[in-house]
C-alpha cells in the first residue's frame, strides 16, 4: 500500500494567517489560525508562518506547501505585486526567505485563485467549466477558472477585476489610479461612501442593517454599488463568456447582491443569448483560501490536475 502523503496549505491574509494539513484523498486532519500582525515587520510574518505550518503538521511529513495571499508573485524578482492593503508582503526576497526555512516545497499563488480553486471544486466540477470567483472583502479580486482549468495569464496577473475602471474620473483608489471597482465594491468603500453622504462612519454590516430599516442613504448607497456590480459582472461574462459567478469575502454576506444584481447584468450582456449567470455564494466560507492553498501543493505533488 502506498505510504499516505501530506500536504500543508497556507492562507495568509492582512488580519489572519491559518494553515491546514490535507491529504492526497483531501481529508483535513488539521486546521489552525494566528493573527498576521504584519504591522510587526517582516520577520514577524516570516515567523508566524513557519510556527503555523509546524504546529498543523502534527509531525506528519509534509511533501508540499501551497499559500495562497494577495498579489502576484514575480519569481524572476522574487517579488509581490499588487497587495496595497498589506505593503510589508511585497518586500522583495520575502518569498525566498520564506522558502529556506520550511522543510519541504513551496508553492505561491494570488488568495482570489486559491478561493477560485477550492470553491470550483467544491461546488461546480461537472456543471460548469468556465466560472469567477470573486473575494469581497478589504479589496475586490476573483480568480478564474476557465475550461476546467484555472487561468492565470501570462504572468500570472489574471483576475484583477477590482482594478478595472468603471470611472476614469471617478474615486481615488488606493493603488493609484481612479475610479477602479475596488474603490466602489470592497467593505471600505462603502463606508466611506456612506461618510459622504451622512458624516456617520460606519462598517457594512451597520449600513446594511440600516438598509433593512429603510434608511434612504443606505439605500442610496446599495442601488448604487448593486447597478456597480451588475455593469463590472456583465462585462467579465461578456469578455469571458462565464458561466456563474461565485461570492466570497466578508461582503459577500450582504445578501442584496444575489437578488438585484442578476437582473442588471443581463440588461448588459453582448453576443450569445443568456437568459441567466447564476450569482453563487461561496459554500467554504472562510475556509477557501486555505483549502485552496492546499490544492496547489496537492497540485505539485501530482495528486490534482487543474
Amino acid at each position: 500500500m502506498a505510504k499516505r502523503k501530506y500536504v500543508i496549505g497556507v492562507d495568509l491574509g492582512g488580519t489572519k494567517t491559518e494553515a491546514c494539513l490535507m491529504d492526497t484523498s483531501r481529508n483535513v486532519s488539521g486546521r489552525l489560525r494566528f493573527p498576521s500582525k504584519p504591522h510587526l515587520g517582516l520577520d514577524h510574518v516570516i515567523g508566524n508562518i513557519v510556527k503555523l505550518v509546524n504546529r498543523v503538521s502534527d509531525n506528519k511529513p509534509v511533501a508540499a506547501i501551497g499559500i495562497g495571499t494577495a498579489g502576484t508573485y514575480n519569481p524572476a524578482g522574487d517579488i509581490l505585486h499588487g497587495a496595497p492593503h498589506t505593503p510589508v508582503y511585497e518586500t522583495p526576497g520575502f518569498i525566498r526567505k520564506l522558502r529556506e526555512v520550511m522543510k519541504a516545497p513551496l508553492v505561491v499563488e494570488n488568495d482570489a485563485n486559491c478561493l477560485a480553486l477550492a470553491e470550483y471544486f467544491e461546488s461546480c466540477e461537472g456543471k460548469y467549466t468556465c466560472v469567477m470567483a470573486v473575494i469581497m472583502g478589504t479589496g475586490f479580486g476573483c480568480g478564474l477558472v476557465l475550461n476546467g482549468k484555472l487561468y492565470r495569464g501570462a504572468t500570472g496577473g489574471a483576475g484583477e477585476i477590482g482594478h478595472t475602471t468603471v470611472n476614469y474620473m471617478g474615486r481615488q483608489c488606493e493603488c493609484g489610479r481612479s475610479g477602479c471597482a475596488e474603490s466602489y465594491l470592497s467593505g471600505p468603500s462603502h463606508s466611506r461612501r456612506y461618510f459622504e453622504l451622512t458624516g456617520k462612519q460606519l462598517n457594512i454590516k451597520e449600513i446594511w442593517k440600516l438598509y433593512e430599516r429603510g434608511d434612504r442613504y443606505a439605500i442610496r448607497l446599495f442601488d448604487e454599488s448593486c447597478l456597480i456590480m451588475g455593469e463590472v459582472f456583465a462585462n467579465a461574462v461578456n469578455v469571458l463568456d462565464l458561466e456563474a459567478i461565485i461570492l466570497g469575502g466578508g461582503v459577500s454576506n450582504i445578501p442584496i447582491w444575489y437578488e438585484k444584481v442578476p437582473p442588471i447584468m443581463i440588461k448588459s450582456f453582448f453576443g450569445p443569448p443568456r437568459d441567466h449567470i447564476p450569482i453563487l455564494k461561496a459554500q467554504l466560507g472562510d475556509s477557501a483560501g486555505v483549502f485552496g492553498a492546499a490544492y496547489l501543493a496537492l497540485r505539485e505533488i501530482g495528486a490534482m490536475e487543474f
